[in-house]
């Protein structure tokens, strides 16, 4: 057992707990093929080498498959995640874990900005790989590192209030089919994420009052939404994340009349 020489380059042929280990040290230098040995019976005392060997053969795709399987099913945001998922496959398909590096995360940041990408989607979208990254090194052990743990998120966030005027507002619903009207008249009166949108159930629904409530979702920042920050500027919406009250005084019922008996059975307000 030790080294045995094939060809030009040397190989270990190593026993560890009863596992036979076979691998070539790449060269043909006896003391560096000692060296390179010496190394891995340091990383399997220490209980390394497999950890190393987990993440070299475990693909990203893996990652993804099981981060869309056992993750991602149970988020309001699904439907975003997967598009951040498709993208991600598009640019880290193919490698192993091993083979993700800040450098490539990097290169990532750069062609998303190149496309003119603003900072806080780019923010979104490394907060979902750092997650299936964290999930792949805390749970499944899979690697010994997340790569995107690495890279510095993006400065200058966009604003998360924005403000439509009327005639902006008009031109929205009117490029809107009618299926999807209802939907974004809804969502311009309560700030609303689209998430807390479709999984509006009946049951929080009061048609009378022409209220709606339930569960408040924070932002990733761990700041919760807010209720008004005060009357909107004089002909003018809101479009935020401020709370699930409309900032107008007469607000529109439409989002939730227009719907009324369709998917009963599921609860759901817009099936």
């Amino acid at each position: 057992m030790g080294l045995v020489k094939r060809g030009n380059v040397w190989w270990m042929n190593l026993i560890f707990q009863g596992q036979r280990i076979r691998r070539s040290t790449g060269t043909a230098n006896r003391a560096l093929a000692d060296s390179i040995m010496a190394k891995v019976k340091v990383q399997l005392i220490e209980g390394q080498y497999f950890d190393r060997l987990e993440e070299k053969t475990r693909t990203f795709d893996e990652l993804m498959d099981r981060f869309e399987r056992e993750h991602l099913v149970k988020l309001a945001s699904q439907q975003i995640c997967q598009v951040f998922v498709k993208r991600f496959r598009a640019s880290f398909g193919g490698r192993t874990l091993a083979e993700i590096t800040p450098r490539l995360i990097v290169d990532y940041k750069s062609t998303r900005y190149a496309a003119g990408v603003q900072a806080a989607s780019i923010n979104r979208e490394l907060s979902c790989l750092r997650k299936a990254f964290n999930l792949a090194k805390r749970e499944w052990e899979w690697c010994r590192e997340n790569p995107v743990s690495r890279v510095s998120l993006e400065k200058g966030a966009n604003k998360r209030d924005r403000w439509l005027t009327e005639d902006e507002e008009a031109r929205l619903l009117s490029a809107c089919p009618s299926w999807l009207r209802d939907l974004v008249v809804f969502a311009l009166h309560t700030g609303m994420r689209l998430g807390e949108i479709l999984s509006l159930t009946w049951s929080a629904v009061d048609l009378v009052r022409r209220t709606a409530h339930g569960a408040v979702e924070s932002y990733r920042d761990g700041a919760p939404h807010r209720e008004g920050q005060g009357a909107p500027p004089e002909n003018m919406s809101r479009v935020s994340k401020s709370g699930w009250h409309t900032s107008r005084s007469q607000p529109s019922a439409t989002g939730l009349t227009a719907c009324h008996g369709q998917g009963w059975d599921r609860g759901l307000s817009f099936p």
